[in-house]
C-alpha cells in the first residue's frame, strides 16, 4: 500500500507511478512546499483572521496580505447599522500594539455589548462576524487592526519612498514587506507601537490608566516617545447626557455648606444620570420589541431578547468620571496634574498638543506630546483661572 498520495501521469505503469508520486502536503514556509512556492509564512493573527507573506513577483522584498472573515448581504446589512449609529461619538482608539492586543482579547464591552442585543438578530455565527469587524471599527484600528495584532511586525514604514502610496512593514523575518493598505490609512502609526509605561492614577475613586509609549514609525512624527491619558469611551448621546448633568448640578439649590464638592458632585451626578439612562434604555428597548415582533411576524421563530438590568453599570461609571472630571478636577489636564511620574504639564493654546515633562528614564527628560488638547477657549480659561486661584 502506497505511504502517501500519488498521481497518475501517462501510463498505468509502475516506474510512472513512481514518478509521479505527490508529496504530502507540508506548511506554506516550508522549502519543500510544492503547491505554493511563494509562500513564505502563514499564520493566524486573531480567530479568522489569516495573514501571508509570499515572495514579491518582481523578485524584490515582499507581499503581505491579510484574510478576514467574509460577510453576506444581511451581516453587511446589519454592520452598516451598527455604524450608523455609533456614527456621532469620536471613539478612543488603543495606542499601541499591546493595547489593541487587550482589547481585541477582551471582546466587546458590557456597554456596547447592549447596544448590539437591541441593533442585531443574527445567528451566533454570523453575530461573531459582525461583531469582529464592529469591535475592529469602533474599539480598535479599523482596516488596518490586523496588522496591529500581528506581534512580528517590527517596524512601520509610511514615508512611500517609492510613490506607490503603499504601506510597508518590516517583519521579524522579512522586509520590506508591501500590504494593501495605503501609507496615509487611518491609525497606521499605530500599528508598531511599543508599550514603554502602563500606570493608573486616582482620581475622585475612579483609576485612570496612562500610557506611555514609542512609535516604531519610519517617515512620520518627530515625536518618538508619547503619553497618553487613556479615559472611557462614550457612546451616543452621552455627551448631551453630561453636558445636561453639569448644567443641572450648575443650578441645583442647595439649603446648606456644601462641605465635601466631591461627594456632592458625584452624589447628585449619579442620581440624574441613573433616571436619565434608565428612560433612555426603556424606550430603546421597546423600539427593538417593535422592530423584532415585525421580523417574527415576517419570518417566523424570532423571539424578543430578555431584559435583564436598566443599563451597563459601566456607562454609569464612565458618565459620572466626566463630570466629576469637569467640575471637581481641571478638565482635560486633571490626570497629568496628578501623575505623580511628571514633572511638569505645559498647555499653551487650544488645539495644541498638551505637554509633559516625565521624571526620569522616559523621554531623555524631554517634552513629550500627549493625547490631550483643549477643544474651545472657554474651558481653556476656566482652567488656566481655576489653576491660579488654587496657587493664591
Amino acid at each position: 500500500m502506497s505511504r502517501g498520495p500519488t498521481l497518475s501521469v501517462g501510463g498505468t505503469d509502475d516506474a510512472n507511478e513512481a514518478n509521479g508520486r505527490v508529496p504530502a502536503p507540508v506548511p506554506p514556509s516550508d522549502g519543500d512546499a510544492w503547491y505554493a512556492p511563494d509562500v513564505r509564512a502563514q499564520y493566524e493573527v486573531a480567530p479568522g483572521v489569516v495573514t501571508t507573506v509570499r515572495d514579491d513577483g518582481d523578485g524584490v522584498g515582499f507581499v503581505y496580505e491579510v484574510r478576514e472573515p467574509g460577510l453576506g448581504p444581511r451581516e453587511e446589512e446589519a454592520l452598516e447599522a451598527i455604524r450608523s449609529h455609533f456614527s456621532v461619538v469620536n471613539r478612543r482608539r488603543p495606542l499601541t500594539r499591546e493595547g489593541t492586543s487587550e482589547r481585541a482579547s477582551g471582546g466587546v464591552p458590557p456597554k456596547y455589548r447592549r447596544v448590539f442585543d437591541r441593533l442585531l438578530d443574527a445567528s451566533p455565527a454570523a453575530r461573531r462576524r459582525v461583531e469582529y469587524y464592529a469591535l475592529r471599527e469602533l474599539r480598535l484600528l479599523g482596516e488596518v487592526t490586523p496588522l496591529a495584532l500581528d506581534d512580528r511586525i517590527d517596524v512601520v514604514d509610511v514615508s512611500d519612498e517609492d510613490g506607490s502610496g503603499s504601506l510597508v512593514v518590516h517583519t521579524r523575518d522579512y522586509a520590506p514587506a508591501v500590504t494593501e493598505y495605503r501609507a496615509d490609512a487611518e491609525f497606521a502609526d499605530r500599528i508598531a507601537g511599543e508599550r514603554l509605561r502602563h500606570y493608573t492614577v486616582p482620581f475622585c475613586g475612579f483609576d485612570v490608566d496612562v500610557v506611555v509609549y514609542r512609535e516604531h514609525l519610519l517617515g512620520d512624527d518627530r515625536f518618538t516617545t508619547k503619553y497618553a491619558v487613556l479615559e472611557p469611551d462614550l457612546l451616543p448621546g452621552d455627551e448631551e447626557l453630561i453636558d445636561e448633568c453639569k448644567e443641572r448640578i450648575w443650578e441645583a439649590n442647595v439649603d446648606e455648606v456644601v462641605e465635601d464638592r466631591r461627594a456632592f458632585v458625584a452624589e447628585r451626578a449619579r442620581q440624574f444620570l441613573s433616571r436619565q439612562l434608565t428612560a433612555r434604555n426603556t424606550r430603546a428597548w421597546m423600539e427593538a420589541t417593535e422592530y423584532r415582533v415585525r421580523t417574527a411576524l415576517a419570518e417566523y421563530g424570532l423571539a424578543v431578547p430578555p431584559v435583564d438590568r436598566r443599563f451597563a453599570e459601566d456607562r454609569l461609571d464612565d458618565l459620572v468620571y466626566y463630570v466629576l472630571r469637569d467640575y471637581v478636577g481641571e478638565g482635560v489636564l486633571t490626570v497629568p496634574i496628578r501623575d505623580g511620574h511628571l514633572e511638569d504639564v505645559e498647555a499653551n493654546r487650544v488645539g495644541e498638543r498638551v505637554k509633559v515633562i516625565p521624571r526620569a528614564g522616559i523621554g531623555d527628560g524631554n517634552r513629550v506630546p500627549t493625547n490631550l488638547a483643549f477643544e474651545d477657549e472657554t474651558s481653556f480659561v476656566n482652567v488656566v483661572t481655576q489653576l491660579a486661584a488654587s496657587r493664591t
